[in-house]
């Protein structure tokens, strides 16, 4: 059974499924890192949107060669790591952060992508074509079509919602970051980023190396500022001495 021989409303069904899978996947692996509840993602709610499109990628893509595990295993391999830097790259250039980062493992492409997490893509594919797909089938086989319209069309409009809201606020944080002391951007920034999930080993130092720009801009503009009143102080001195 392809993602062809589906409905869309048992398409739209099974993405914000997968969404909801992800995010608790993610926040369950943060929240035992850090040793407390940790909202994983980019937006506030339960569901991470990159889940939803890989998921129906896989079954979109790796579902016609449902016989052949191993070609299963290359065309998730090779389909989600295309995917995953994609995404990477987009809400890099949109929001200016990077909300994942792979520079503590070895064979890694900008530190979106590596070697091991396109193999657990790949895992991911044969337990999504043998496994995970067969549940799905059971579960939109029980629920009735006007429970699926509800539930998806509620979680779109949360989730649209959510991205309007949060990209809004996003901006306003890095314009306060711009506004507050050396330390208080420090502790606020790590903070951050550690929300966003920190289960990296040089995420710290990022965030050191962002706050340090900041500072050294700051440090540029009282320069400048200083130069300024030499400037004027001098001009003034003058204007004085030519008076007398």
């Amino acid at each position: 059974m392809t993602l062809l021989d589906y409905k869309v409303e048992e398409i739209a069904f099974m993405f914000m499924l997968f969404c909801n899978i992800g995010w608790i996947q993610e926040s369950a692996i943060e929240s035992f890192y850090h040793r407390r509840l940790i909202n994983r993602g980019f937006l506030k709610g339960p569901y991470i949107p990159i889940y939803g499109f890989g998921g129906t990628f896989l079954l979109f893509c790796c579902t016609p060669f449902r016989n052949n595990g191993f070609v299963v295993y290359i065309v998730a391999l090779l389909g989600c790591t295309v995917l995953e830097y994609f995404v990477g790259w987009f809400m890099e250039t949109v929001f200016h952060k990077q909300f994942w980062d792979y520079s503590m493992m070895n064979f890694t492409y900008k530190n979106r992508i590596s070697l091991v997490s396109s193999m657990f893509w790949g895992i991911m594919g044969l337990f999504m074509v043998y496994v995970l797909q067969d549940a799905v089938n059971w579960l939109i086989g029980v629920v009735p079509v006007t429970v699926m319209i509800v539930y998806t069309s509620v979680m779109a409009v949360a989730m649209i919602t959510d991205c309007i809201i949060t990209s809004a606020k996003q901006a306003q944080f890095f314009k306060k970051i711009k506004e507050l002391p050396y330390d208080k951007a420090k502790k606020l920034v790590t903070e951050k980023f550690i929300m966003m999930g920190g289960a990296v080993m040089r995420r710290r130092e990022k965030v050191y190396e962002f706050i340090n720009k900041l500072r050294n801009k700051e440090i540029e503009l009282f320069e400048e500022e200083e130069s300024d009143i030499r400037s004027i102080s001098k001009d003034n001195a003058k204007d004085e001495s030519d008076y007398k």
